[in-house]
């Protein structure tokens, strides 16, 4: 029976690789489409009026933003029977993060988080509930900052309006990603039983995402008032949740493309801001969270070859 399941679990496997490949490259192709249409070289001009600091600051609040998930995990598992050190933690957050975010990978962040932490010396159990747990209360403060996006509903449920493509059509695939998000956002697993336990555990790991979000707003609202234009911070807040939701969707890897032409055509056609500023954002969030993810090279190697943390192997040995 065990053999017989293999194949099919392989062509699901394969399906879901292809589509992955599929949608990465489509989504690369609307992006480079958009690009062609407003211009290389105009999209390229508007970095250049840009000060300096606004790229220190934006480099500052993007680590500080990536501390903050480190921070969120480990709280997590600090929480459970079973130790980690902090500094493997850490390293693992990173190389999860580099994962995701540099390598054009099928192999997500979380699955090199979950090997590692297996290999750090937790239960597969613990360690996958953990990852799951962490996204749930990622999930939780973008669901928390959602509200302030209820203003664009109309127009995400058909309203015509224009985006980075020039027609109106785009309202539709709006109206389609806003009862996904419904979906998802109802059929939440169980998984937070054993935290549900150590609320306070909870919070304190709550607390850590509304500071990585709060990063990522301030991010777009120095970025995009360096190029002469505003948005409210609220109104920042419920578009990159929407920005999120809509990543989620399995039709890219790790994002790539998809999260341009998403943010391009929000920041656009919702936030009201120009498609050359809302494109310039695009490009600058993904360079940004790569530049910021590059320390998890360094620790990426030992997660693949499975280095083992002897110091967490005997602490849990001896819990």
């Amino acid at each position: 029976m065990e053999n017989l399941k293999k194949p099919e679990d392989k062509d699901k496997k394969s399906a879901m690789t292809i589509v992955r490949w599929a949608g990465t490259g489509l989504a690369v192709g609307v992006m480079i489409y958009i690009l062609s249409k407003v211009g290389w070289k105009e999209a390229l001009d508007n970095f250049k009026g840009i000060p300096w600091w606004v790229f220190g600051i934006a480099l500052i609040l993007g680590f500080i933003s990536r501390f903050s998930t480190w921070g969120r995990w480990h709280t997590l598992l600090a929480a459970s029977d079973e130790k980690i050190e902090a500094k493997t933690s850490l390293k693992l957050t990173f190389a999860g993060l580099f994962a995701s975010n540099v390598l054009p990978t099928t192999i997500g962040g979380d699955v090199l988080r979950l090997a590692g932490a297996v290999r750090a010396g937790l239960s597969v159990a613990l360690s996958t509930a953990s990852l799951v747990v962490d996204r749930l209360v990622g999930m939780t403060g973008m669901v928390l900052a959602l509200p302030f996006a209820l203003k664009f509903l109309p127009l995400l449920q058909g309203k015509p309006t224009e985006g980075a493509f020039g027609f109106a059509s785009a309202s539709g695939f709006f109206g389609k990603i806003w009862n996904w998000i419904k979906k998802t956002i109802t059929s939440t697993s169980n998984s937070l039983k054993y935290w549900l336990k150590q609320p306070m555990s909870l919070v304190k790991a709550l607390g850590f995402t509304l500071i990585h979000q709060a990063c990522i707003y301030l991010i777009i609202k120095v970025f995009i008032n360096a190029m002469g234009e505003d948005l409210p911070i609220l109104t920042i807040a419920g578009l990159w949740s929407l920005t999120y939701f809509i990543t989620l969707l399995p039709i890219s890897i790790n994002g790539l493309g998809l999260q341009e032409v998403t943010v391009t055509n929000l920041f656009s056609a919702l936030g009201g801001i120009s498609i050359q500023t809302s494109l310039a954002l695009a490009i600058f969030l993904r360079i940004l969270w790569m530049v910021v993810s590059l320390p998890g090279a360094f620790f990426i190697g030992d997660t693949l070859a499975g280095k083992q943390d002897n110091t967490n192997l005997e602490n849990n040995d001896e819990n």
